[in-house]
């Protein structure tokens, strides 16, 4: 806040200064974090499950990779 602009615009002597000091002396009290490592503990394990989904799922897709190769080898139907 630009005090001096507002000492130099408003004509009532003190009453910036007034507010300035209630302004000041105001603190707002913010509530303490608790809930962050339960957040942080959900995101590793959601990360290990990631992993091992990501994991499994390219084993499946070799699997699949090696069934339409062999189904790529076979003749075709109208042979």
């Amino acid at each position: 806040i630009d005090w001096a602009t507002y000492k130099r615009l408003i004509p009532v002597a003190g009453l910036v200064d007034s507010f300035q000091k209630q302004y000041e002396a105001l603190t707002v009290p913010y509530p303490k974090d608790t809930v962050s490592p339960q957040v942080d503990a959900e995101i590793k394990d959601s990360q290990a499950e990631i992993s091992a989904y990501k994991k499994a799922s390219e084993q499946r897709i070799q699997n699949y990779q090696k069934e339409i190769a062999h189904l790529k080898s076979l003749l075709p139907y109208e042979q």
